[in-house]
């Protein structure tokens, strides 16, 4: 591929990831639908920030300046906290909601229309069932919460919204909800015991 051809191909893909981010706004925020301009939005929005970090990554990769997107990696992980692998294969028009502390594989793939939140990671690892090493596949359309990990070979269905905190080791179908188990709320410390006293008739 040409640097013209490459360079072409990414801003064609920052332009779509801004399209994608503006629906969502849209949707979810109120904001007018035609968005702020790109620049405006490049300086504002740090999940678009991020996204266009990622695509100057594999500029460079697609160009065969490998040392280049190392850098790019390592600036992505300090100014973001994100370690996201420059062959990790993120289609455009996507969107990143604050993208703060990301973990993506180099053999992770997402589909465009994905929303990632922050804290989520699509990591290498192994079936508990096949054995097979891999990372996960993102269909299109599918939403990965705050604090999700998927691991491993897998496919995660289109239009499927994983709820944050969720630990996904196999693949889900396609439109479904998957949700951590809830969380458990008791009285904890000397107020625990004092109840555990009055249970007993307010024996000490």
């Amino acid at each position: 591929m040409t640097r013209g051809d490459a360079f072409g191909r990414f801003v064609a893909a920052v332009r779509t990831d801004h399209d994608a981010m503006v629906r969502y706004h849209a949707k979810y925020g109120g904001r007018d639908p035609k968005g702020e301009p790109i620049a405006r939005d490049l300086v504002e929005k740090i999940g678009f920030q991020l996204l266009a970090a990622y695509r100057t990554m594999r500029f460079f990769r697609s160009v065969e300046t490998k040392v280049a997107a190392q850098v790019a990696s390592r600036m992505i992980r300090h100014l973001y906290g994100s370690d996201i692998h420059w062959d990790a294969d993120i289609a455009p028009g996507v969107m990143v909601v604050h993208g703060m502390g990301m973990a993506i594989s180099r053999s992770a793939k997402v589909d465009e229309d994905v929303v990632l939140f922050q804290h989520c990671t699509l990591g290498e690892g192994r079936h508990p069932d096949t054995g097979e090493v891999g990372a996960p596949h993102v269909e299109r359309g599918a939403v990965v919460g705050a604090g999700a990990t998927l691991i491993g070979p897998i496919t995660i269905g289109e239009g499927t919204k994983i709820m944050p905190g969720c630990v996904v080791v196999r693949s889900v179908p396609p439109h479904s909800i998957v949700e951590a188990p809830t969380a458990v709320v008791r009285t904890r410390g000397r107020r625990a015991s004092e109840s555990d006293g009055d249970a007993n008739g307010g024996a000490r």
